[in-house]
């Protein structure tokens, strides 16, 4: 099959799994960077390999931040628009997204493992940095409270990393699904 005949396919489980973000689930455990890894796997042009994940973040991040998260913005009247963290998540997903355009230029099983892992510990590093730069942020101004944020976010690291193991299966599995039965159903038209 050729490449631009999955575009369709690719976006579309991209916008579905962002939106599963949506569903009640614990902390950490989202399809975030593996939409990102995903992206960068199987859009050919560059630039929507980082526009689409950072768009669907954005998205999905907007419905949160004014409905189900509100309450973390007690100090914010009206529309929530934007907010500092987001900066962080759209660093760590851009980053994502350029150790994976690399990692899988081949796309197999051990590069997909290591793209899992090394976008849980980007997520890791750059948005428990995030969470201690943060003018709000709880944690002291220095190194201390910089490895205090560290500390508090191991927790998350591992739900990070199974959400991450999931969705990635998820979506190239889904993808390869829809390869086969597409290619099945050539051969039956074909008959």
């Amino acid at each position: 099959m050729k490449p631009n005949h999955t575009l369709i396919p690719v976006v579309l489980l991209m916008v579905i799994c962002a939106f599963a973000r949506l569903i009640p689930h614990i902390p950490n455990f989202t399809p975030v960077e593996s939409l990102a890894i995903f992206g960068a796997a199987y859009l050919q042009k560059r630039q929507w390999a980082y526009i689409l994940p950072l768009l669907l973040l954005y998205v999905s991040d907007f419905i949160i931040n004014n409905t189900v998260a509100r309450s973390f913005f007690q100090d914010q009247e009206g529309i929530i628009w934007f907010s500092t963290y987001m900066i962080y998540n759209a660093v760590a997903v851009g980053l994502i997204v350029l150790v994976s355009s690399n990692l899988l230029a081949k796309i197999n099983i051990k590069n997909l493992t290591f793209s899992v892992i090394a976008s849980s510990v980007i997520f890791f590093i750059i948005t428990n940095f995030g969470a201690w730069a943060d003018p709000k942020s709880i944690y002291s101004n220095d190194i201390t409270g910089l490895m205090s944020s560290f500390t508090a976010g191991i927790p998350f690291f591992r739900a990070t990393l199974m959400g991450n193991i999931l969705f990635t299966i998820i979506l190239f599995g889904s993808l390869e699904i829809f390869k086969y039965l597409a290619i099945k159903q050539k051969k039956v038209v074909k008959i």
